[in-house]
């Protein structure tokens, strides 16, 4: 098994955000995050992990800052303008999403490139027709593949990419 280049900057994403988490880890950025964690929780992990915490709550943005825990608030709305932010503050480079340097959008885990005939039970027979290359997380087992839902992200990831010129 391969494994990838990791890419440098770590995020702790709070509850508000989950589709950012989502995205970061399509881009090949390790994102935790869970659904609900208090604040206190949130800042000891960030702080021990060396993590950037996304957010925002200004006021966990503040209490994070005061811990000298690198953070950003996010203060637009829309999920391009959010992404934009983080980006922008965190210097990060966006080119596309590929499987080879994605993480696992549900558990933010590694996944390794499998061969298709050692998962043709697990994914259905059209999916198996229309794509060659596949990756399963090494966590949580989930098979991934470069489909429609992959196309659309590159798109936006177009979008991230001209609002940043």
């Amino acid at each position: 098994m391969l494994h990838k280049k990791e890419n440098k900057r770590t995020f702790f994403v709070d509850a508000m955000l989950g589709n950012i988490a989502k995205k970061l880890r399509l881009l090949g950025y390790d994102s935790k995050y869970f659904s609900y964690i208090d604040d206190e929780k949130l800042i000891n992990i960030a702080k021990k992990e060396n993590r950037i915490i996304i957010s925002k709550d200004e006021n966990l943005v503040k209490k994070s800052q005061k811990f000298g825990i690198e953070s950003i608030f996010i203060r637009k709305n829309t999920e391009i303008d959010q992404l934009c932010e983080v980006v922008r503050y965190a210097g990060l480079r966006i080119s596309e999403i590929n499987g080879d340097t994605a993480r696992c959008p549900k558990c933010n885990s590694l996944t390794v490139h499998v061969d298709k005939i050692s998962i043709k039970e697990k994914i259905p027979s059209k999916v198996r027709e229309l794509n060659e290359r596949f990756w399963k997380c090494e966590n949580c087992s989930k098979i991934y593949w470069e489909g429609t839902h992959i196309k659309n992200l590159q798109k936006l990831v177009g979008k991230i990419n001209e609002k940043l010129q």
